[in-house]
């Protein structure tokens, strides 16, 4: 969610000499999946659609490149395995699986590479492996996280490899292909979209076909289309959304009334939202909904969570007190309608409440799903904090710097002081006990053109790295928490420092 994941920028990895092409073509969950080619439909290495024919292997990925750079806090200084560069320069691409690393190569047996690993620094990992206009020979590779063992590989021709969710968050990756029908002279030229989703280990989940975009709608969140998440094909039409199972089950409609409602899927960050509220679109076993979202109701607008099972609703903001800092009108009503659902676990749900309009500051609020109206615990915060993977801390950037709590009751761990040049979360360890953020050489906040990489103690604000750059800010492997990192002299993984 945009809570978790900031402002979040999609690379486009492609084969190597391939047109550079728009990421509208395709982009899955988080992201937008359309065809964005011809050919022919998808061919895979085994004859029963998961792989059966195609080489598995065991044991430790073959001797790779030695890595040559400063040793990365929160892991080891050794690399636990690697591998080379493609041929002909770049920087290797990659989908974290989970369990499984996801590399792909071409018909000439060179790994994909991913021409955007390097500079500005991304919250979110890479979505997409490889798009094309026309549909490519390529051999997947699932490789163990922690060892590089080639754990299967898989043939298929395809023109684009992203990454998505199957149920309850748990990665998959998508298999595309795109046919066109050419016109008979009476009817139009058509073309269909077909995605094949895979686990971890390469088995196939399911199959689903997609519509078109319409070419000519310029409006990103309302126009015909269709996206994945969380194991659902997610259909956006007249602003409203129905999520159908990929594997069978009962489709559910997002819940969005009020006079000229509008209500959308942003695919980058995997939310729904309504007027001027947000939620998870599907978090767990619940999916969002929206009431009064729109400009012409006089009631408040709130936001609900309904069980996806049932489909009965079992939360709504409407029906809690909103926390202490909240700031209302003589009529009673909120001055900020804004309210956002950050993460739902363990029976409690978590939220953030705008304290006024045009405000910069934000309430997050602890309630029980079916406990009392009031919050459990309540702290001030900002509208878009980065929560560690464990969900027990996070991070807010403000007007001064960092300010680092612990989510379950706010408190502070640290925060910094007006002689400290503004430090900017980006990510932090897999175990949370590093925190990577960028500084600009200055006091006086972040300048985008010049980014300095500062590494530190998520619980003490100590440093432990400086003078870092923004292509050595690890990613984390959340199954595995080892570390790895893609650079012009490979692909390098390292294990969690002891």
């Amino acid at each position: 969610m945009a809570g978790m994941n900031g402002d979040i920028r999609y690379a486009a990895p492609r084969r190597r000499g391939a047109m550079a092409m728009g990421v509208t073509g395709l982009v899955l969950s988080l992201g937008l999946l359309t065809g964005c080619g011809s050919g022919d439909a998808a061919t895979e290495g085994g004859s029963d659609g998961n792989g059966k024919g195609a080489a598995s292997g065991g044991g430790k990925a073959a001797a790779g490149p030695a890595y040559k750079g400063p040793q990365l806090p929160g892991l080891a200084r050794q690399t636990a395995w690697s591998l080379p560069a493609p041929d002909g320069g770049g920087t290797p691409g990659v989908l974290d699986l989970g369990e499984t690393l996801l590399f792909a190569k071409d018909a000439d047996g060179a790994y994909l590479s991913d021409n955007e690993a390097q500079g500005e620094p991304e919250n979110a990992k890479n979505r997409v492996l490889f798009f094309a206009d026309e549909p490519e020979n390529l051999v997947l590779e699932f490789r163990d996280a922690k060892t590089g063992a080639l754990r299967k590989s898989l043939k298929v021709k395809t023109d684009g490899v992203s990454v998505t969710t199957w149920h309850d968050g748990v990665p998959a990756v998508a298999v595309t292909t795109s046919a066109t029908a050419e016109s008979d002279g009476l009817t139009e030229e058509s073309t269909t979209s077909t995605a094949t989703l895979y686990d971890a280990t390469g088995k196939k989940l399911g199959v689903s076909e997609l519509p078109q975009e319409d070419e000519q709608s310029t409006d990103e969140q309302t126009y015909d289309a269709a996206y994945l998440f969380e194991g659902y094909r997610v259909a956006v039409a007249d602003n409203t959304l129905s999520l159908t199972p990929i594997d069978g089950g009962t489709a559910r409609m997002v819940g969005c009334t009020g006079s000229q409602a509008g209500c959308s899927f942003l695919p980058k960050e995997g939310l729904a939202t309504g007027q001027s509220t947000y939620a998870p679109l599907i978090t767990g076993t619940y999916y969002a909904g929206f009431e009064n979202a729109s400009g012409y109701e006089y009631d408040p607008e709130q936001v609900t969570l309904s069980d996806l099972t049932t489909g009965a609703k079992v939360w709504s903001s409407a029906d809690v007190t909103p926390p202490p800092g909240v700031k209302f009108r003589e009529d009673g009503d909120r001055m900020s309608e804004a309210t956002r659902v950050l993460r739902v676990e363990d029976g409690k749900i978590l939220t953030a409440w705008q304290t006024q309009a045009v405000s910069g500051t934000w309430i997050d609020a602890w309630y029980d799903l079916k406990g009392a109206k009031t919050a459990t615990a309540s702290y001030p915060s900002v509208e878009e904090p980065l929560f560690a993977p464990s969900g027990d801390l996070f991070a807010a950037a403000t007007d001064s710097g960092t300010v680092v709590r612990q989510t379950a009751d706010g408190k502070q761990l640290w925060a910094q002081g007006g002689n400290e040049k503004a430090l900017a979360p980006v990510r932090f360890s897999a175990d949370g006990s590093v925190l990577y953020g960028t500084t600009d050489g200055t006091d006086n906040g972040i300048d985008d053109d010049n980014h300095t990489v500062v590494a530190v103690d998520a619980h003490t604000k100590k440093v432990l790295a400086k003078d870092l750059t923004t292509d050595q800010i690890p990613y984390f492997n959340d199954t595995s928490q080892y570390g790895y990192l893609s650079t012009d002299d490979g692909f390098f993984v390292f294990a969690p420092a002891s």
